[in-house]
């Protein structure tokens, strides 16, 4: 019986299915986008933080530690692609003469580098003249010295006499800041500011040069050992990135206790980063989770749009002595043939979505979940949007009453406690507040752009649609009701003296026609909010 009740409706009621089909497949197809551009969205934030930090672990050693011993912790604790040791020496200045004059600087350092630390952290130096290798001044250096390329200087080593050494090259060190932190020591406790004057030279020569200096003062000398994780075995989040990263960080700490200390710059990094994930998730809920409720209520549209027919169907097979668990089961079948159909042509559509304008190649396994969820979703609602009304209705009423047409009309309980006017003046008094308070979403203190949320600001236009949905709701049944005549005359230039009966057949309908009004005034509402938040943001982002 199951097939041929469903045989008759593709071939008698195909509008009726395929109609159904189409809402359940714009409600799969806008989450499973939606949830394959967040979990996109969260890689690809993970993936950018990993890439900007130039060495990801740096790990000082305690004076009189065999740097062979740190390396194999360090391959213990997690996977390394690269790891390189880096020498750091204090000197008192330099000096160099040019001409009739003698340029002098204050206190600085000399790092020590071979050419493999050149080619495994290229991030760290921006070449601006001369070449990579050999003895190479800081930009800032050079300045102050007044010298270039092939010019010589000397540096004032602590206790031991000075050093002469010709120029090479002249570099940028973009990332100083981090280059020279004082590992160990919590922010704030101690300058952070990198110093003005570096020379780099090769590791080889910095021993030569510095060696005894640590004998005379270990305090003034220190090795480094800089180290980049394997990023392709890191979660997709950054939550889960930080907790693994932070993990092996600490894992590290442990086996080098009393010989090193660790600077984790890249749980540092995904920690701020964290954040912004968290942002993003917050603006799919807000502007993305409208739209896909949109799709819902439009598959119930057009499912509540076949009621009446639905129902005088369901008291005939009654009348033939059809139970309340047959009618049930053949409502459920009609449910399930469109919630499969629908999610599988939801799913084509944002696997074609994702692939082509989200740039997603391949779907992974969390995407594969998110869209195993949101076929789900379709399913359920199609079940729901046909099934409880055909449940509610084999309780609730008899077969006369099924067969009637018209019924009378119910006032809804939220028209009556006046919930529409309520959202907005709560939407209205929200907005109020946070333009009262001048906040914006992105502010720029000193130049450097920030996030700074505040998410009870989404209420306002979240209760906004929710208000004037139920809004349109109220004016179109008070203009299809009992505003007939004034619609029979806005009809007249268009039906003639046809108007009074266009205006009835709107006026017996007005639930349905009142609803798909709502909708596209919703869908406008919802595409205009999302408009306007991304020009603000990208204005406030300039």
């Amino acid at each position: 019986m199951i097939a041929l009740w469903l045989r008759g409706l593709l071939l008698r009621l195909p509008g009726r299915l395929f109609g159904a089909i189409i809402g359940v497949a714009l409600t799969v197809a806008l989450i499973a986008a939606l949830g394959a551009f967040l979990i996109a969205s969260s890689s690809s934030m993970t993936r950018r933080a990993g890439d900007a930090v130039p060495v990801d672990w740096q790990v000082e050693l305690v004076p009189g530690t065999d740097p062979e011993v740190v390396k194999a912790a360090i391959g213990q604790a997690t996977a390394i692609s690269r790891l390189e040791l880096a020498g750091y020496a204090n000197v008192e200045g330099f000096e160099a003469s040019t001409g009739d004059t003698v340029q002098t600087t204050g206190a600085g350092k000399v790092v020590g580098l071979d050419a493999a630390y050149l080619a495994a952290f290229p991030g760290q130096f921006r070449l601006l003249l001369g070449t990579l290798g050999g003895v190479m001044l800081a930009q800032q250096t050079a300045a102050n010295l007044h010298v270039t390329v092939g010019d010589t200087f000397t540096i004032g080593r602590i206790g031991l006499p000075a050093a002469e050494l010709k120029v090479a090259g002249i570099v940028d060190l973009p990332n100083a800041d981090s280059m020279f932190q004082a590992v160990g020591i919590p922010p704030g406790a101690a300058p952070q500011a990198p110093p003005d004057n570096v020379v780099l030279i090769p590791l080889d020569q910095w021993h030569g040069l510095f060696d005894r200096q640590a004998v005379a003062r270990p305090d003034t000398v220190r090795l480094q050992l800089h180290a980049n994780l394997v990023h392709d075995g890191l979660p997709g989040t950054p939550n889960n990135a930080y907790a693994v990263v932070l993990g092996a960080g600490r894992n590290l700490e442990a086996r080098i206790a009393g010989s090193g200390i660790l600077a984790n710059n890249l749980a540092a990094r995904l920690d701020a980063v964290r954040s912004d994930a968290l942002y993003a998730r917050v603006l799919f809920l807000f502007l993305g989770a409208p739209g896909a409720a949109i799709a819902a209520l439009l598959t119930i549209a057009v499912a509540a749009s076949a009621g009446a027919r639905r129902r005088r169907d369901q008291a005939l097979l009654r009348v033939r002595g059809a139970s309340t668990a047959r009618l049930l089961t053949l409502v459920s079948a009609e449910g399930v043939v469109i919630g499969i159909a629908g999610a599988a042509i939801g799913l084509l559509l944002a696997a074609a979505v994702a692939r082509f304008l989200l740039g997603i190649a391949r779907v992974d396994i969390a995407s594969a979940i998110w869209f195993a969820i949101a076929a789900a979703i379709g399913l359920q609602l199609a079940l729901a949007a046909l099934l409880l009304p055909a449940w509610s209705a084999a309780r609730q009423s008899t077969v006369s009453a099924q067969r009637q047409a018209i019924g009378a009309e119910r006032v809804p309980l939220w028209r009556r406690g006046y919930l529409d006017l309520l959202l907005l003046l709560l939407s209205g008094i929200i907005f109020w507040q946070a333009a009262s308070t001048g906040y914006e979403i992105v502010l720029a203190p000193e130049g450097v752009p920030a996030a700074s949320v505040d998410y009870q600001a989404f209420l306002a236009p979240l209760l906004l649609w929710l208000g004037l949905g139920l809004l349109t709701l109220r004016l179109g049944a008070l203009c299809l009701g009992a505003g007939r005549p004034a619609l029979r005359a806005v009809l007249s230039p268009l039906a003639g003296p046809l108007a009074g009966v266009v205006a009835a057949s709107l006026s017996r309908q007005k639930r349905r026609v009142v609803g798909g009004i709502a909708l596209t005034a919703l869908a406008f509402a919802f595409a205009t909010s999302t408009a306007v938040f991304n020009t603000t943001y990208d204005a406030q982002t300039l």
